[in-house]
């Protein structure tokens, strides 16, 4: 049985319980209350009518009369003892056929009343008791019935065939009629009830949908909430550090304004600089988890081979750990995951960074095992270590384990806070185990995938990244309709020794690379939007058309949009985020002249 059917048939039964006991709502325990008055008073009647017409014995009436109510009385104290003691559902079942005896016993009164109440050659004591139990088995159809269906075969058992042998045991011509009435009955209150049962249980159901929404409608509007707040508990904080660099830049460009000192100034010049990297470190941060979340949304998962992506990210961030003499390590892997491999590689670049950062001495391990039907990563250095109390913290946003004066130079602490994102939206777990001054290991399982094995190089990790020094560079064209970007990419690039040719739009750009620049390669920065209906991606196009031989086009752009992405990919278009950092910008141009 699926896991949701079995869900909601002891959710079904819960509630047929709680209404058999009459603790859902308060009308419909006291309409129990009412008939049971009723039941009682309709027995005490029936006997005394009895009595005073056919000349009954008292005794026998008593008797009678005194069974109905004790068993009228013990039904309602175990009502009472099933709300005082609010049992666990797995006791339920138990409740459920105690009072299903119960009322087996109080029909079982009733069938008495035919061989208690009767007298020979009195019609009233035949049709006074036959009334009484087709009265009692009517109303317990619709009341026992509808409630739980166990009961109702045994009242309606229970109260009609006893009640019917004792009149068949009679030799009177209307007993015998009696007795085969309440047989004949028999089936037809018995599909009475179990009609009864069905609409009781749509009923029952229709209330369980409803819930079922309400739920899912709080726990929306509870994530909703709690996104707001986390979302505003990061742009506040990011707009407290954003501030600090802006502040200090005001004050700097002031100072660079009023300062004689040729000396003064270009220390002035040099703050300036620190204040615009930090922004932008901040500013790529922010970008970073709208980045994310966006990603988040358009993922598309499917089978990957775990050890391309480990190779992929090794490759970006090995030169990093050779810069403070740490070894980055792959563990060779034939395993495949069912992910998004953008994703996951942002992930694993977020968490080997990390290791990286808090490692002084040793080596950073990338390893994955296959576990009960996943795949198990983990990233284990040999760092400073995390102290128990933060194994949580560090994974909010702006957290840094060892950094309570916010020393921007040492990171922002968004970083871990994405990957808990990722997790968290790919349904993937994430722990963390550390010891101080001994390291951490982060472990992330992620669903495992079925594929053929692909090969893998396990030497690539042992290649240097160089950049060739070549003096044949490729000329760089910029086309952006924002003169202050054309012309600070223009200075810096002609500061570097590139030929830079800055255009504002698309159609110069093209008849300049037809005529004069025919001679040679030129890399293309393209912004994405430009003036009028003109975008980067529609230029590219023209371009690849007429010049692909001796073009590289690069897209820049601040937009995170996936249809963006997809456009530059389908293209073979690469893809620049802005703010373009002057260090991101000359990788970019050394990785041409090296693939030139």
């Amino acid at each position: 049985m699926p896991a949701g059917t079995a869900s909601r048939m002891r959710a079904l039964y819960r509630e047929r319980i709680h209404l058999f006991f009459g603790t859902r709502t308060l009308p419909y325990l006291g309409g129990i209350r009412v008939l049971q008055a009723i039941s009682t008073s309709g027995a005490a009647s029936a006997g005394l009518l009895v009595w005073l017409l056919c000349d009954l014995s008292p005794v026998r009436a008593a008797i009678w009369t005194f069974l109905v109510v004790l068993t009228e009385c013990l039904i309602t104290n175990i009502n009472d003892a099933f709300r005082v003691v609010c049992p666990p559902d797995e006791t339920l079942w138990r409740w459920g056929w105690a009072k299903a005896a119960l009322f087996g016993l109080n029909a079982f009164a009733w069938s008495l009343s035919p061989l208690l109440l009767h007298v020979d050659g009195a019609p009233a004591s035949v049709l006074l008791p036959l009334t009484a139990v087709i009265f009692f088995v009517t109303s317990a159809t619709w009341i026992v019935g509808a409630d739980y269906t166990p009961s109702m075969w045994i009242v309606m058992v229970a109260a009609i065939v006893p009640a019917a042998l004792s009149f068949l045991s009679f030799d009177g011509e209307l007993e015998r009629v009696a007795g085969i009435t309440l047989l004949a009955l028999l089936p037809f209150v018995l599909a009475t009830g179990t009609k009864a049962a069905k609409k009781a249980e749509a009923a029952i159901n229709i209330r369980l949908d409803i819930t079922e929404l309400l739920d899912v409608k709080a726990r929306q509007a509870q994530q909703i909430e709690e996104l707001f707040a986390e979302r505003t508990r990061f742009f506040s904080a990011a707009s407290h550090d954003l501030r600090q660099p802006l502040n200090a830049m005001g004050l700097y460009f002031e100072l660079l304004a009023r300062s004689p000192d040729q000396e003064d100034r270009n220390e002035i010049i040099a703050r300036l600089q620190d204040c615009a990297t930090s922004l932008l470190r901040q500013f790529d941060a922010i970008m970073g988890v709208s980045a994310t979340d966006a990603d988040i949304r358009n993922a598309s998962v499917r089978a990957v081979p775990v050890h391309e992506i480990f190779l992929s990210v090794a490759s970006t961030l090995d030169l990093e750990a050779r810069r403070k003499s740490l070894r980055l390590r792959v563990r060779p892997s034939d395993l495949w995951c069912s992910v998004d491999p953008a994703l996951l590689e942002r992930a694993l670049l977020n968490l080997v960074g990390n290791a990286i950062k808090y490692t002084e001495t040793g080596a950073i391990l990338i390893g994955a095992r296959r576990r009960a039907g996943a795949v198990r990563i983990q990233i284990v250095d040999t760092g400073i270590g995390i102290e128990p109390r933060h194994l949580n913290a560090i994974f909010d946003d702006f957290f840094q384990v060892g950094n309570p004066e916010r020393n921007r130079d040492r990171g922002l602490g968004i970083g871990l806070a994405i990957v808990r994102r990722l997790c968290k939206a790919m349904d993937w777990q994430l722990e963390v185990k550390s010891v101080i001054g001994r390291g951490t290991s982060f472990s992330l399982t992620v669903p495992v995938a079925d594929a053929a094995p692909a090969s893998v190089d396990t030497d690539s990790m042992n290649r240097e990244i160089s950049v060739p020094d070549r003096s044949d560079q490729p000329g760089v064209l910029v086309i952006d309709d924002d003169a202050t970007t054309r012309d600070s990419l223009g200075r810096l690039l002609t500061n570097w020794g590139y030929e830079c040719a800055p255009f504002e739009g698309g159609a110069p750009a093209l008849r300049f690379l037809g005529q004069a620049a025919a001679r040679k390669r030129w890399l293309v920065l393209l912004d994405y939007r430009l003036a009028g209906t003109e975008t980067g991606l529609n230029i590219a196009d023209k371009i690849i058309a007429a010049h692909a031989d001796r073009t590289r086009l690069v897209l820049m752009t601040g937009d995170i949009g996936p249809e963006i992405a997809e456009g530059a990919r389908q293209r073979g278009v690469l893809l620049l985020r802005k703010p373009v950092q002057p260090i991101r910008l000359s990788a970019l141009l050394s990785s041409d002249m090296a693939a030139e």
